[in-house]
């Protein structure tokens, strides 16, 4: 029994266990790092030409965080840019990304691979094991892309936009550009020379989404652009 329970051995047991747990934690990140959907229609929009992608379709986040969408043999790098499943109400984010709740000042990250999707009549974010409703929030992508979660109005110049949950807006103040999705009409349409600020109201909260900046209790906050900084959004508000 001394022998079996020797310093020797039991120092090689010890790296035995570590290796089998370092080989299941790389196959658990491996599994969560690809993703299969087959059978269904997705698409995207890319400075306004709609692309769908039909049949069997892979996500991979590669060791270098690209992440690529594999389809028919064409690899595709992807960006934040949202993709939508045809027919139904719902979105995947290939990228991290941060839910913003205006009225509460503080934002937290959601990983990518999370899905927003209609459940009932209102929203819910799926990010791994957690599935939790969106009430008075949107999803940023903490640079330039703003999605809702229910019926909100944008607002620039003497432009107004009724939008349904789904719909997206991308504010390019660089370029002074502003490009708005109508998911509900599935219209895309970009707006250049944009010089007034384009504000983001559900009637509760507002934004103002040429500053990436948040009103609430009488003052503001600017948003983290970096999402890797952020929390994890919690199960429990």
């Amino acid at each position: 029994m001394k022998k079996v329970f020797s310093r020797s051995n039991l120092k090689w047991l010890a790296l035995l266990i570590i290796i089998i747990i370092l080989a299941i934690l790389f196959s658990f990140k491996r599994d969560i790092d690809v993703i299969e959907i087959k059978n269904r229609t997705l698409y995207q929009y890319f400075a306004g030409i709609k692309v769908e992608y039909k049949g069997s379709i892979r996500i991979n986040k590669t060791e270098d965080e690209v992440t690529e969408l594999t389809f028919k043999d064409q690899d595709i790098e992807l960006d934040t840019t949202p993709i939508f499943f045809k027919g139904e109400k719902r979105v995947l984010f290939p990228k991290n990304m941060a839910v913003i709740y205006p009225l509460r000042g503080v934002q937290y990250k959601i990983n990518y691979y999370s899905e927003l999707y209609e459940d009932y009549t209102e929203f819910s974010l799926k990010d791994g094991s957690l599935d939790k409703r969106l009430f008075d929030a949107l999803i940023y992508d903490g640079n330039d892309i703003y999605l809702f979660t229910e019926k909100t109005t944008v607002t620039f110049g003497d432009k107004k936009f009724e939008l349904d949950p789904l719909s997206y807006v991308i504010v390019d103040t660089l370029n002074n550009q502003v490009s708005v999705y109508d998911y509900t009409h599935d219209e895309f349409q970009l707006y250049e020379n944009v010089s007034d600020q384009v504000i983001i109201t559900n009637g509760k909260y507002k934004v103002n989404a040429s500053l990436d900046l948040m009103y609430y209790n009488d003052t503001s906050k600017l948003f983290i652009k970096d999402v890797s900084k952020l929390m994890n959004l919690p199960k429990k508000d």
